[in-house]
């Protein structure tokens, strides 16, 4: 495990490693039953799509003279099977059955008949010759796009108008089709070199039809030029910039969908007709928190000094509330409900929300690699349990249940620190970090449990029950391949906690049954740190940001290390032998009975070091529930008083 700064996260997920990743879904396997078909056509009906417009040069007229075919049979390229075939599908070539018709007899049969074949003949004799020479031997992409435009067909032409045009038949018909009103999906292939235009002519189409489009279009990109949903999101993210295209309204659909296997369409058919109302919903949400936050912010600055100065006085400032943190309440208070009222008055917010909900109703295949989509969701679930280092080092925010710390050792021993030749200059160092101590071997995250009135500092810097020693537990992630994916879970002696990895997304417990006490004056010093690190030297100058209570706190604490310094001195631990510097540290820092919490003390840099870092916070209403599973537990009977055998019952 590593910390990247201040954040929690895994390098790496293994097989062994015991660290679980992100939830995953349900079985990512489509269902056997699974009818694509039906799928679609649900969809474009609750979309109340009128008409499909498929754009491809597969559509456009060519000029088949056969030479393809000929050449192969001239070539001699075929075996006897192959033009005994051939002559089946197409009687009038007759001498193809004789193997002993030369060659170039049998092209010129072929190329004097070719012109009466019918089309179903030609791709017949056509698919003979790709099955002796390979697909592309006959020069011209139709295994590309033949098997994606008939599979379209299947999956969209039915109960509904289904147009198929070439670019230039595209290009003629476009202003009827603009302006006749219907609801159209459009789907544009992206090559269409086959015309004698770019290969990008797909998307320049779309890029225009973007500005000129009715709002009730859909437009989508098919294309085999991408295999997988990644590529496509990649392409799709290219081309909104390319283009400066508004992204809501098109998506790029990988033609493997089609040709390969049909399971895949409909999520991105789903995809392409709820884009503009995604978009819309996003939309309409950030222009009503926009404004109403400036109405917020206004009523905000509209409360006279005396009510203002009620709401931020008192134990709320002095014991632990961030003054700002106050106001950024009482502006929230205004802005919720009025953020929903204007919402809920959004005619176009229901409608988006209708189709969002109705087209969700459509069972679909999970997405084949969802890995994507779920680290992203899982990165923003993360932040509704978890508060970072950053504003809780920044700004000195006291100790509350629920913070996370990493323990970790250090790399000399107490006195062989010293003797080590490091803090030469610690003392001027403390502050900022630099002469903290050496670390080694990987980090052990504890959550702290506590009642939050108990972890209070009161103004005169103390508490007041005189606390010393307060609880921590170990987070640990599952053992037995258990993918943690709710917070809380049915063990009394545990608490999940999802998404505690930020790379992984993994999730660990708090083993409530392997609680541990440790000095609270360690992790006091991770409030009193610059760096939310455990150090304190008798020279360190107090903190910006700390609250009243803890700047008496401050002083408390640095007298602390100032005594405990003059009594390690008076042992002179150089002199005692075996592991008596240890122990003397350990005695005087108070970790005796803490056996993850190392500690140190500098006489060079007149400083105490414990190997623990503060590194974020479990948000609410997760700590409440954490507290309230610490207090089931403490007090759960101590055995099972029932008379009865429950495996007998």
């Amino acid at each position: 495990m590593k910390r990247d700064g201040n954040t929690m996260q895994a390098n790496s997920v293994t097989a062994g490693s015991g660290i679980s990743a992100i939830p995953l879904q349900p079985s990512q396997q489509p269902a056997p039953s699974f009818d694509a078909k039906a799928a679609s056509q649900e969809l474009l009906k609750l979309a109340q799509v009128d008409r499909i417009v498929s754009v491809d040069d597969w559509y456009a007229e060519r000029d088949d003279d056969g030479d393809d075919v000929v050449s192969a049979v001239a070539g001699e390229l075929l075996e006897a099977a192959d033009l005994q075939s051939i002559a089946e599908i197409a009687p009038s070539l007759e001498t193809l059955r004789d193997p002993s018709t030369p060659a170039e007899l049998a092209a010129d049969e072929v190329r004097n008949a070719w012109g009466e074949l019918s089309e179903p003949q030609r791709t017949a004799v056509r698919a003979v010759v790709d099955g002796r020479l390979g697909p592309s031997s006959l020069g011209e992409p139709r295994e590309e796009d033949e098997p994606a435009a008939s599979s379209l067909r299947d999956l969209l032409a039915d109960s509904r108008e289904f147009i198929t045009l070439s670019l230039s038949k595209w290009r003629e018909r476009r202003r009827e089709l603009l302006g006749d009103g219907k609801s159209t999906l459009i789907l544009f292939d992206r090559d269409f070199s086959r015309e004698g235009a770019s290969e990008d002519a797909g998307e320049r189409e779309i890029a225009l039809l973007m500005r000129e489009a009715p709002e009730n279009w859909r437009i989508g990109l098919l294309t085999h030029t991408v295999a997988d949903s990644d590529a496509e999101i990649e392409v799709w993210k290219t081309l909104a910039r390319k283009f400066e295209a508004d992204s809501s309204r098109f998506l790029v659909i990988a033609k493997g969908h089609l040709s390969v296997s049909q399971a895949g369409f409909p999520r991105m058919l789903k995809l392409t007709l709820l884009a503009p109302a995604l978009e819309h919903l996003q939309q309409r949400l950030a222009a009503a928190v926009s404004g109403t936050w400036s109405d917020a912010i206004s009523r905000v600055a509209d409360i006279d000094p005396y009510t203002l100065e009620a709401a931020l006085n008192g134990d709320r400032l002095t014991d632990g509330t961030w003054g700002p943190e106050t106001l950024l309440r009482i502006a929230t208070a205004f802005t919720q409900d009025s953020v929903r009222a204007k919402l809920r008055a959004d005619r176009g917010v229901h409608d988006s929300s209708h189709l969002v909900t109705n087209l969700s109703r459509v069972k679909l295949p999970n997405v084949s690699d969802p890995d994507r989509v779920r680290k992203e969701l899982a990165e923003i679930e993360r932040l509704e349990y978890f508060e970072t280092a950053e504003h809780l080092t920044d700004l000195h925010f006291p100790l509350e249940v629920g913070d996370v710390f990493a323990f970790q050792k250090f790399a000399e021993k107490p006195h062989s620190f010293e003797s080590a030749g490091q803090g030469k200059s610690e003392a001027k160092d403390v502050e900022s970090g630099t002469a903290d101590p050496r670390r080694q071997g990987s980090e052990q995250y504890m959550i702290l449990l506590a009642q939050p009135c108990d972890l209070a500092v009161r103004n005169n810097g103390k508490r007041a029950n005189g606390l010393e020693f307060v609880r921590v537990a170990p987070l640990k992630p599952p053992g037995n391949g258990r993918v943690i994916s709710q917070p809380g879970g049915g063990v009394a002696t545990s608490f999940d906690l999802p998404f505690f990895f930020a790379s992984s997304g993994g999730g660990v417990e708090v083993k409530l049954s392997q609680q541990q006490y440790v000095p609270l004056t360690a992790l006091d010093m991770c409030v009193l740190s610059n760096q939310g690190t455990a150090s304190l030297s008798v020279d360190q100058e107090m903190p910006d940001n700390l609250l009243p209570n803890w700047q008496q706190r401050f002083r408390i604490v640095r007298t602390w290390v100032e005594n405990s310094i003059k009594a390690y001195r008076a042992m002179e631990p150089h002199r005692i032998p075996g592991k008596g510097a240890d122990q003397v540290t350990a005695a005087l820092t108070r970790t005796v009975a803490s056996s993850n919490l190392e500690s140190l003390i500098s006489l060079r840099a007149s400083a105490v070091f414990y190997g623990v870092k503060r590194i974020g916070r479990l948000r609410e209403p997760y700590r409440s529930a954490l507290i309230s599973r610490m207090s089931q537990r403490d007090s759960r009977d101590a055995f099972d008083p029932s008379l009865i055998d429950k495996g007998n019952a």
